[in-house]
């Protein structure tokens, strides 16, 4: 029985979650709110990408430098090489001299290529702060609705009594029945203690 019991409750139990979920994805301001925390996920994200971004470029700027540096050396030792008739000397240094040619090159593309990926996060990012600050207005806008409607009804319940609807009317009588059980509660429990206090004595 007490296990028949627990499943009653658990279903129960799921179904008031059931229901909740549903009301609060009916409410377009616990939609609206979801949709601005995603939102704020993909800025913080499209931050981290801008930033990694700016880094590898800063680093492919360095590599260039180095490579770029490196490759003038060694064809000035190419030079002093075969001027010294060198030439086992001179050869290594034209391999050396050839390989960061290339590598200055093949960064120098890389520089281009990392510059326009970054011009597209940077933009993307700007894009979903634009989105981000509109949903933010967009939820303002919807409270200064959603008071101004509540304050309307509020009034029209006070000035315009038969204006009430059925379902404001069932509300007001669960609300009254609930008071109303609350009351008997203290009556009962005053009670409880006068027939204590008549035990007593």
């Amino acid at each position: 029985m007490n296990h028949v019991l627990s499943k009653i409750a658990e279903v129960i139990k799921q179904d008031f979650k059931d229901a909740k979920w549903k009301k609060e994805m009916s409410n377009p301001l616990t939609a609206l709110s979801k949709e601005i925390k995603d939102c704020e996920g993909a800025v913080k994200r499209a931050q981290q990408l801008t930033d990694r971004q700016k880094l590898l470029k800063k680093e492919f700027e360095k590599e260039f430098r180095e490579a770029k540096s490196m490759a003038e050396k060694r064809k000035e030792h190419v030079k002093l090489a075969e001027e010294a008739g060198k030439e086992e000397l001179a050869a290594a240094a034209l391999r050396e001299y050839t390989y960061y040619s290339g590598r200055t090159e093949r960064l120098e593309i890389t520089i281009r290529e990392a510059e326009a990926q970054l011009k597209d996060l940077e933009h993307q990012q700007e894009q979903i702060t634009f989105k981000l600050k509109d949903l933010q207005l967009k939820r303002l806008e919807y409270m200064a609705k959603e008071n101004a409607v509540k304050g309307e009804k509020q009034a029209s319940f006070m000035l315009n009594p038969e204006q009430v609807t059925d379902e404001d009317r069932r509300f007001m009588q669960i609300d009254q029945y609930l008071k109303s059980e609350e009351k008997k509660k203290e009556v009962l429990t005053i009670d409880e203690q006068i027939e204590e206090l008549k035990h007593e004595n």
